[in-house]
């Protein structure tokens, strides 16, 4: 850092220093966003959304069409909702709602061709699952009568959804492989317990995703006396033992009991054959959450952790990661930064090994508040991101989404 910089960073605050150096970040980053859209015009002052799935699975692509899934509460209960939009229109059709009576939380879902898609979510303590395509009026399929924060991927024709289910004591990772050959037909075609070995403690937020012919799935555990990330793989239901993927670190300090605490996997596949899983990762306590991950590669398991956010975000917290890879090896993570004081939606690139400069998102960042994002790309490798917005801390909520897309320029 030259002292020029150094005497900016001191004098106005890390903004001013992207600022001063925003040529060279926009020539490296190289990404323009389209104008924030709202995605539901249900706001008020009572109305809450949340966006806060196992995996951060809250956007899919589908054929055409992107489509976004949360929970709000504006009847008074919590019911998750729908809404739609083709690449070519202007805004989001009018939302659905896809839960049924009960209280209703976490909704994840995928794409499946043909403008189709995928949902699972939690609701009065069961795993529900539900096609929306053609016919809006599919019938609700149960995966699990005592489970929560289900998670979803493709996985070849079929899908794979992942969940918490209490068995006894403690919650426990279960997974189901389920084939559809219409919106009223849907065949689980097998399930099992994630860990084979019995639960030492709870397994919670579980995430999944496909690789070839082979799954990851990784999740919360406590069977040390503090919070890991765990992962298995292999084909559905033919897992290795799990093993731990956050990186154990020394002990420095007896008030922090056994261990550090970390929080909220997400997976995203990228290229042939790789798995990016990231975190929240507390190692750094005085700092509160940084944003870790560790690349997956078929034939030789995890590489080492690796911080995220470039060093002006290691005097903040940071939040909510989310991911999203692309065949061609393209791969991004987004989070919920505090480095101004305000919370901003951040992504940074993973591109030869190492991460970039961390980008604020323009019109999800700045004055107010942005949190919770949730990214995919498209087929045709353009960045669709959805977050939650409000005007001040702990107010009513907003649902936004933009598109972003990489020029060649």
């Amino acid at each position: 850092m030259t002292a020029v910089m150094a005497k900016a960073m001191k004098k106005s605050g890390w903004l001013q220093l992207m600022l001063f150096c925003w040529p060279l970040l926009s020539i490296a980053a190289d990404w323009q966003f389209s104008t924030p859209a709202p995605i539901t015009k249900a706001v008020g002052q009572r109305i809450f959304h949340h966006l806060e799935s196992a995996g951060r699975r809250s956007i899919a692509y589908s054929g055409n069409t992107v489509a976004v899934t949360w929970e709000d509460d504006r009847d008074g209960t919590p019911r998750v909702y729908l809404a739609r939009k083709k690449l070519s229109d202007p805004g989001f059709t009018a939302e659905i709602k896809i839960s049924g009576n009960g209280e209703a939380f976490d909704p994840v879902i995928v794409g499946l061709g043909d403008s189709r898609f995928m949902l699972a979510w939690e609701e009065d303590g069961q795993v529900l699952l539900r096609m929306v395509g053609q016919n809006d009026s599919a019938p609700t399929v149960k995966l699990s009568a005592a489970g929560s924060q289900p998670s979803i991927s493709r996985y070849g024709t079929d899908i794979v959804v992942v969940w918490s289910e209490r068995a006894g004591r403690y919650g426990q990772i279960q997974l189901a492989q389920i084939a559809f050959a219409d919106a009223d037909t849907l065949t689980i075609k097998q399930s099992c317990t994630a860990d084979i070995a019995a639960a030492q403690d709870e397994q919670l937020y579980p995430a999944v995703t496909a690789i070839g012919e082979r799954l990851l799935v990784s999740w919360e555990d406590r069977r040390l006396g503090h919070t890991i990330i765990m992962a298995a793989q292999g084909k559905p239901c033919d897992l290795t033992p799990p093993r731990r993927i956050s990186a154990t670190i020394e002990q420095r300090s007896a008030t922090y009991g056994k261990g550090h605490g970390v929080s909220r996997v997400a997976l995203a596949t990228f290229g042939a054959d790789r798995v990016l899983a990231t975190w929240a990762d507390k190692r750094d306590f005085r700092e509160g959450y940084d944003i870790y991950a560790a690349v997956f590669r078929l034939g030789n398991g995890f590489g080492p952790n690796m911080r995220v956010q470039d060093d002006f975000g290691g005097v903040a917290r940071q939040w909510h990661p989310t991911a999203a890879g692309h065949p061609d090896g393209s791969l991004l993570v987004a989070w919920t930064d505090e480095r101004e004081g305000n919370s901003d939606i951040m992504i940074s690139v993973f591109a030869d090994g190492e991460w970039g400069e961390d980008i604020p998102v323009p019109g999800a960042s700045g004055a107010g508040e942005q949190a919770h994002p949730s990214i995919i790309f498209d087929d045709q490798g353009q960045l669709h991101i959805i977050w939650i917005e409000r005007d001040e801390r702990n107010g009513p909520t907003r649902l936004k989404y933009m598109m972003g897309t990489l020029t060649t320029e």
